[in-house]
């Protein structure tokens, strides 16, 4: 392994296990696995590090070095090679020459649908530093343990794909052993599928079991799939994903071919401290997260070489006042064939805190399943997963991923499933009017203010309820400007006014205090972190103001004639807030039309007490498109920042920058001028950071 510009990775972090595509679980996969213990990885890597002495052509030998001058080298390549044969695998060396005597050690399984596709697997036995002694018990022995651990737990396993176990030399004089082995392969015309690279995967001093899955773009949906495989059959282990386009190990020989492939190793925030030293040896490896490490390695290239994976795609269903049956349609794709019959695909479902029910598909046609969940009643939340098997029962996908269970699939649910709730809503809508309203988001100017008066009869007639709290507040946008508003605020109050003559100043609750964007035309909810009680009797009054330093168009709304009940005002104010500094204003003839969504108190997500400690919710719905909610919560008064990132971790959106009091806090993110993807969205509150992931599906 190269340390070189080992750093200048754009880093993404994995949290979750959602994914259009995953690895299936495989109850013969999980028994290869358990088959890879401490003793047997430890007892390779003690030989190959020269911690204890090895037989060698029939003869006691210690490998003390594997450095590439060193004589003890090419006799760790002959380990390596009647390693294999006593396998029963075809070996072989690839002499490349050179100054050294570069040779690789190669070995071979056939596949039995596909023998001229080739997934490899890799590693290099060379190390470093250059004197009589170099253990290289993580760099790189543990590499080369991979590789051989995996030949001898494949060598009678069937397989689809063929496999070709390469264990490289001088990789650290500049990837010479991958160069030569890509070169040949390249000229000769192979077919190589996909290379999973292992390169110092045995070293963990602070036990938390993170790892790196380090790939370019073309090769990033292998890298997932291996990180898919991680959380199925290896949980101790944290993967995190990174785009890396340096030469820095074996892996980038086969990307200057255009070939796919990928690198595991350690994660390098907790870096091996004996790295290229001579106090690399067995003794300052975690022996259990090595073991780990091989399992992962060998349970994706099983998975690979054999298809275990299946896409779905799924639109969750949304929450809402429904209480009748509800369909939830679901795409399934593989390459391996799907079980029918009783082992068909299913849904299960359960209710509130019960047991989960299996579902048939109410309809089949091809890889379209449709499954009708029946109605229930409002106040009620419903949690389903989708589960399939391929038909010769070798595994299972459920969907999100994590569950297993074969014959039939999946009646072992995963830790994360879909879930609604049949929310007890009402929607009182009022004004039905065509004309053009530049307020409440009057963004083309940096500050603005806007009070709105809805008498009582106007809201009765529209169906409000005072057994309920309003908790969001919607308009009708007629085109939507890209402009954040910053110390956005909604505020709200019941009044016994009939008519505005000015601003109101006094007598509000602040329902909604951060940074909003208007996220498309169409009616656009506002959900409000603290949820208002209208009393009934009362007239409901309105305010929305803002404070910019910067503004773009407006984001006009529909709006109805009434007179005397819109009072605004717009400016570009050098300093102070426009929620207090702008005093003045007009009355407005145009009312903008609004929605008011009122609910439980049961069914409100945000809490109005003060949080005890900090915390990033995972987004809903997700996937999603193109709108989805997160929630977070802060203890005390932070400076917060939300963000998102594209899968190559750039950032892509800025949800919230701003000065915030302690509270629970709900922000609409819309999408809808992204692309289909998995996403990332990072929370900073003072010491406090937190990221996870979501996937938007067009």
């Amino acid at each position: 392994m190269k340390r070189t510009l080992i750093f200048i990775y754009f880093f993404i972090f994995l949290f979750t296990s959602l994914s259009l595509g995953q690895i299936g679980f495989s109850p013969k996969i999980d028994s290869l696995i358990n088959l890879i213990t401490n003793q047997s990885v430890a007892l390779v890597v003690r030989q190959l590090s020269g911690d204890t002495v090895t037989i060698i052509g029939g003869s006691p030998y210690t490998i003390v070095s594997r450095h590439y001058a060193n004589a003890s080298n090419p006799k760790a390549a002959q380990y390596i090679l009647e390693k294999f044969q006593s396998f029963g695998l075809t070996a072989r060396y690839q002499n490349n020459g050179g100054s050294y005597g570069n040779i690789n050690v190669i070995a071979y399984k056939p596949g039995i649908k596909f023998p001229n596709q080739y997934f490899v697997i890799c590693g290099h036995y060379d190390d470093m530093p250059s004197g009589s002694t170099a253990p290289g018990a993580d760099d790189n022995a543990s590499g080369t343990v991979a590789v051989l651990e995996a030949a001898r737990i494949l060598s009678t396993f069937n397989l689809d794909y063929s496999v070709i176990f390469v264990a490289f030399d001088e990789e650290e004089r500049g990837l010479y052993g991958s160069k030569a082995f890509v070169d040949t392969a390249y000229f000769k015309g192979d077919s190589i599928v996909c290379a999973l690279n292992f390169d110092m995967i045995a070293y963990d001093g602070n036990n938390d079991g993170k790892c790196w899955v380090v790939t370019n773009n073309p090769s990033d949906e292998y890298a997932s799939d291996f990180i898919s495989a991680i959380l199925t059959y290896v949980s101790q282990l944290q993967p995190e994903k990174h785009i890396d386009l340096t030469a820095n190990s074996d892996h980038a020989s086969f990307w200057t071919r255009n070939y796919l492939a990928f690198m595991m190793i350690e994660d390098e925030n907790d870096f091996n401290p004996y790295y290229h030293t001579v106090n690399d040896n067995f003794s300052n490896i975690n022996v259990t997260f090595f073991r780990n490490s091989v399992r992962a390695a060998i349970a994706a290239l099983t998975a690979f070489a054999n298809n275990y994976k299946m896409n779905f795609v799924h639109t969750p269903l949304p929450s809402g006042p429904y209480t009748s049956a509800r369909t939830a349609t679901v795409v399934i794709n593989s390459k391996n064939k799907i079980a029918g019959g009783s082992n068909a695909p299913r849904l299960y479902y359960k209710i509130n805190n019960g047991s989960f029910i299996p579902l048939n598909p109410s309809y089949t046609n091809l890889d379209t399943f449709k499954f009708t969940i029946p109605g229930q009643p409002l106040g009620t939340t419903v949690s389903y997963y989708f589960a399939a098997q391929d038909s010769a029962a070798r595994f299972v996908c459920t969907y999100p991923a994590g569950g297993k269970g074969i014959n039939p699939p999946g009646t072992i649910p995963p830790s994360q499933v879909f879930s609604y709730q049949v929310l007890n809503i009402t929607y009182a809508c009022i004004g039905t009017g065509t004309a053009s309203s530049n307020y409440p988001f009057t963004t083309y100017w940096m500050d603005g203010r806007t009070d709105m008066l809805f008498t009582a009869s106007e809201i009765s007639g529209a169906g409000g309820n005072t057994s309920q709290a309003i908790t969001q507040i919607g308009f009708n946008v007629i085109s939507a400007s890209s402009q954040p508003m910053n110390g956005f605020k909604v505020k709200l109050q019941n009044t016994n006014l009939f008519s505005l003559s000015g601003f109101v100043s006094t007598g509000w609750t602040i329902c909604y205090d951060g940074t909003y964007t208007v996220p498309g035309t169409g009616w656009q909810y506002i959900t409000l972190t603290t949820p208002f009680y209208w009393d009934g009797v009362n007239n409901l009054l309105i305010e929305i103001c803002y404070n910019n330093s910067s503004y773009t168009q407006y984001s006009p709304v529909y709006a109805t004639s009434n007179p005397n009940k819109t009072w605004g005002q717009y400016s570009d104010l050098s300093s102070g807030d426009g929620c207090t500094q702008l005093t003045a204003g007009t009355v407005q003839t145009n009312r903008p039309n609004v929605c008011l969504i009122f609910n439980q108190v049961s069914n409100i997500a945000n809490n109005t007490n003060t949080p005890v400690s900090y915390a990033l919710s995972q987004n809903y719905p997700n996937p999603f498109n193109p709108i989805t909610k997160i929630e977070f919560a802060i203890p005390k008064a932070e400076f917060v920042t939300l963000k998102v990132y594209d899968i190559l971790g750039k950032e892509v959106k800025t949800l919230v920058s701003e000065f915030k009091q302690p509270g629970y806090y709900t922000i609409d993110f819309n999408a809808s001028d992204l692309s289909s993807g998995i996403y990332y969205y990072r929370i900073e509150a003072g010491t406090f950071v937190s990221v996870r992931k979501m996937i938007l599906i067009k």
